[in-house]
Protein backbone atom coordinates (compact mmCIF):
# COMPACT_ATOMS: atom_id res chain seq x y z
CA UNK A 1 0.00 0.00 0.00
CA UNK A 2 2.19 2.56 -1.31
CA UNK A 3 2.18 6.32 0.46
CA UNK A 4 3.10 9.71 -0.82
CA UNK A 5 3.44 12.80 0.45
CA UNK A 6 3.42 16.44 -0.69
CA UNK A 7 4.09 19.87 1.21
CA UNK A 8 4.25 23.55 -0.17
CA UNK A 9 4.12 26.93 1.74
CA UNK A 10 1.06 29.03 1.12
CA UNK A 11 0.96 32.75 2.39
CA UNK A 12 -1.77 32.44 3.75
CA UNK A 13 -3.18 31.55 7.24
CA UNK A 14 -4.63 27.96 8.02
CA UNK A 15 -8.11 29.24 7.96
CA UNK A 16 -8.53 30.80 4.51
CA UNK A 17 -6.60 27.22 2.71
CA UNK A 18 -9.50 25.22 4.57
CA UNK A 19 -12.36 27.10 3.66
CA UNK A 20 -11.00 27.25 -0.03
CA UNK A 21 -9.89 23.33 0.38
CA UNK A 22 -13.61 22.35 1.89
CA UNK A 23 -15.08 24.19 -0.73
CA UNK A 24 -15.39 20.99 -3.08
CA UNK A 25 -17.51 22.74 -5.90
CA UNK A 26 -15.60 25.86 -6.05
CA UNK A 27 -12.52 23.66 -6.85
CA UNK A 28 -12.45 24.79 -10.68
CA UNK A 29 -11.94 28.09 -9.92
CA UNK A 30 -8.44 27.45 -8.95
CA UNK A 31 -7.44 23.48 -10.09
CA UNK A 32 -7.48 23.73 -14.04
CA UNK A 33 -8.31 20.23 -16.02
CA UNK A 34 -6.28 17.52 -16.49
CA UNK A 35 -6.45 13.99 -17.72
CA UNK A 36 -7.29 12.78 -14.05
CA UNK A 37 -9.56 16.25 -12.93
CA UNK A 38 -11.97 18.12 -14.70
CA UNK A 39 -14.35 19.08 -12.17
CA UNK A 40 -15.87 18.18 -8.35
CA UNK A 41 -19.15 17.51 -8.28
CA UNK A 42 -21.29 17.64 -4.77
CA UNK A 43 -23.72 14.51 -4.26
CA UNK A 44 -24.76 15.14 -0.30
CA UNK A 45 -26.37 18.64 0.65
CA UNK A 46 -24.36 22.19 1.67
CA UNK A 47 -22.35 22.71 3.88
CA UNK A 48 -19.76 20.32 3.42
CA UNK A 49 -19.06 18.32 6.30
CA UNK A 50 -18.31 14.83 8.02
CA UNK A 51 -19.86 12.31 5.53
CA UNK A 52 -20.67 14.70 2.41
CA UNK A 53 -20.33 13.16 -0.87
CA UNK A 54 -19.09 13.95 -4.32
CA UNK A 55 -17.53 12.61 -7.37
CA UNK A 56 -14.38 13.76 -9.03
CA UNK A 57 -14.07 13.58 -12.75
CA UNK A 58 -11.83 13.77 -15.22
CA UNK A 59 -10.95 12.58 -19.03
CA UNK A 60 -9.87 9.34 -17.83
CA UNK A 61 -11.55 8.58 -14.56
CA UNK A 62 -14.09 8.84 -12.33
CA UNK A 63 -13.83 8.98 -8.33
CA UNK A 64 -16.37 8.27 -5.84
CA UNK A 65 -15.76 10.73 -2.84
CA UNK A 66 -16.76 10.92 0.93
CA UNK A 67 -15.38 13.64 3.84
CA UNK A 68 -14.06 11.48 6.56
CA UNK A 69 -12.58 13.88 8.58
CA UNK A 70 -12.49 17.58 9.49
CA UNK A 71 -10.82 19.21 11.80
CA UNK A 72 -11.22 23.56 10.94
CA UNK A 73 -7.98 25.38 10.03
CA UNK A 74 -6.20 22.14 10.47
CA UNK A 75 -6.82 19.09 8.42
CA UNK A 76 -9.32 17.49 5.92
CA UNK A 77 -9.36 13.91 4.93
CA UNK A 78 -10.66 12.02 1.96
CA UNK A 79 -11.73 9.00 0.44
CA UNK A 80 -11.70 8.71 -3.33
CA UNK A 81 -13.37 5.06 -4.99
CA UNK A 82 -13.05 3.80 -8.37
CA UNK A 83 -16.46 1.96 -9.35
CA UNK A 84 -15.06 -1.38 -8.50
CA UNK A 85 -15.87 -3.52 -12.21
CA UNK A 86 -14.53 -6.68 -12.76
CA UNK A 87 -10.83 -5.01 -13.41
CA UNK A 88 -10.37 -4.00 -9.73
CA UNK A 89 -10.61 -1.13 -8.16
CA UNK A 90 -8.59 1.92 -6.28
CA UNK A 91 -8.94 3.17 -3.41
CA UNK A 92 -7.12 6.89 -2.05
CA UNK A 93 -7.54 8.24 0.86
CA UNK A 94 -5.97 12.11 0.81
CA UNK A 95 -4.86 13.83 3.91
CA UNK A 96 -4.56 17.46 4.24
CA UNK A 97 -2.46 18.77 7.49
CA UNK A 98 -2.34 22.70 8.10
CA UNK A 99 0.92 23.87 10.03
CA UNK A 100 1.34 27.48 10.72
CA UNK A 101 4.74 28.49 10.11
CA UNK A 102 6.79 32.15 10.00
CA UNK A 103 6.24 32.43 5.92
CA UNK A 104 2.26 31.42 6.36
CA UNK A 105 0.42 27.81 6.19
CA UNK A 106 2.88 24.62 5.58
CA UNK A 107 0.26 22.46 3.79
CA UNK A 108 1.18 18.99 3.73
CA UNK A 109 -0.94 16.88 1.17
CA UNK A 110 -0.36 12.63 2.34
CA UNK A 111 -2.22 10.14 0.13
CA UNK A 112 -2.46 6.58 0.62
CA UNK A 113 -3.09 4.26 -2.44
CA UNK A 114 -4.61 0.52 -2.46
CA UNK A 115 -4.95 -0.91 -5.48
CA UNK A 116 -6.84 -4.09 -6.32
CA UNK A 117 -6.96 -6.55 -9.84
CA UNK A 118 -6.16 -5.11 -12.85
CA UNK A 119 -5.54 -1.51 -10.95
CA UNK A 120 -2.79 -3.18 -8.83
CA UNK A 121 -1.17 -4.79 -11.82
CA UNK A 122 -0.94 -1.26 -13.48
CA UNK A 123 -0.02 0.07 -9.78
CA UNK A 124 3.64 1.54 -11.01
CA UNK A 125 2.28 3.48 -13.66
CA UNK A 126 -0.72 4.91 -11.82
CA UNK A 127 1.72 6.02 -9.27
CA UNK A 128 3.88 8.14 -11.37
CA UNK A 129 0.63 9.29 -13.09
CA UNK A 130 -0.62 10.12 -9.30
CA UNK A 131 1.94 11.33 -7.92
CA UNK A 132 2.39 13.89 -11.00
CA UNK A 133 -1.27 15.04 -10.37
CA UNK A 134 -0.76 15.45 -6.29
CA UNK A 135 2.17 17.91 -7.26
CA UNK A 136 0.36 19.82 -9.77
CA UNK A 137 -2.94 20.14 -7.53
CA UNK A 138 -0.23 21.54 -4.37
CA UNK A 139 1.13 23.78 -7.24
CA UNK A 140 -2.52 25.29 -8.39
CA UNK A 141 -3.58 26.00 -4.62
CA UNK A 142 -0.33 27.52 -4.05
CA UNK A 143 -0.53 29.83 -7.36
CA UNK A 144 -3.73 30.60 -6.28
CA UNK A 145 -3.73 31.17 -2.55
CA UNK A 146 -0.47 33.55 -2.77
CA UNK A 147 -2.03 35.62 -5.68
CA UNK A 148 -4.57 36.60 -3.37
CA UNK A 149 -1.90 37.50 -0.16
CA UNK A 150 -3.55 40.51 1.67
Amino acid sequence: MPKLRFQTIIQRQPDAIYQVLLDLPGYRSWLPSSDLYAETTLTSDIPVRMGSTYVDRGRSSVMQGEVLELEPARSLVFRQLTNPRRGGGLEITIRYTLQPVEQGTRVTRELILRARGLFFVLQPILLRLIRSENERILAALKNYMDARVA
